[in-house]
């Protein structure tokens, strides 16, 4: 009797350890201030959001970071659920079921004040300028198209710090980046003298949103997207989605 009660209890409990794994998502993504951060509060807004939506569904989250480019690798691999966060594209596509947005963002041109650059219209008119990017990030398949073919002169640099860096130091003339997240960057690494010669063209690059990525060949990727959606529309329509956001462009996430 003894034995079929010690037996009882271990499959009870190994059924509840499996349970609380299958209840845990884990997700493969990187530093972008403000939105992501290891060292911010709840990981900064979007880890916040994510987190959220997730925990409205009745799961825990678990974050691991990398290298952007990386990222995405990581994130075909079968340990990780979903990958953290991407704007579209035709190739991601094809490998990855999208979210529904979780923010959306203008990709702009950021150059020092000095430097003459009011209006452009196509990426022809960029050509007299060297052109600072992050490895790993998407922009658009036109702009790393010129890259590769080298109708522009474009510079890639391993972050978005040493961008700036170099966009201070005049090695560069523009940085490609998104809006807020390129002053909430500058605004943590540079001095207020440096950043009042720093502006951006408002015409955008491009317009995106972002999403989480769940990779198609695993077997729960879309069960786990519909969740996600669930939990996510939740937590827009309760206002939580938007009391947040207004925390993070009052920079509270990173304030310690």
């Amino acid at each position: 009797m003894k034995k079929i009660v010690e037996i009882t209890l271990l499959t009870a409990l190994s059924f509840s350890a499996f349970s609380e794994e299958e209840k845990l998502i884990r997700i493969t993504t990187g530093e972008y201030p403000p939105w992501l951060s290891k060292s911010y509060k709840h990981g900064g807004f979007v880890q916040h959001i994510i987190t959220e939506a997730f925990k409205h569904k009745g799961y825990k989250t678990k974050y691991d970071y990398h290298p952007w480019a990386r990222n995405y690798k990581e994130g075909q691999k079968q340990h990780y659920h979903a990958t953290a966060f991407w704007y579209k594209s035709e190739a991601r596509e094809k490998l990855f079921y999208y979210s529904d947005a979780l923010y959306s963002e203008d990709v702009v041109f950021f150059h020092l004040k000095t430097t003459l650059f009011d209006k452009w219209h196509s990426l022809e008119d960029l050509k007299p300028y060297r052109i600072g990017a992050t490895r790993g990030y998407t922009y658009t398949h036109q702009f790393w198209d010129a890259y590769k073919t080298k109708k522009l002169n474009i510079i890639i640099s391993n972050s978005d710090q040493i961008n700036f860096k170099m966009l201070l130091k005049r090695r560069i003339d523009l940085f490609v980046m998104a809006s807020v997240a390129g002053y909430a960057t500058l605004q943590q690494e540079v001095s207020t003298s440096q950043l009042l010669t720093i502006t951006y063209n408002p015409k955008p690059l491009s317009s995106n949103t972002t999403h989480l990525l769940f990779y198609k060949k695993h077997q729960n990727s879309k069960k786990l997207l519909a969740i996600f959606n669930e939990g996510l529309r939740y937590i827009k329509k309760s206002g939580f989605y938007e009391k947040h956001y207004d925390l993070l462009l009052e920079g509270r996430y990173y304030q310690q």
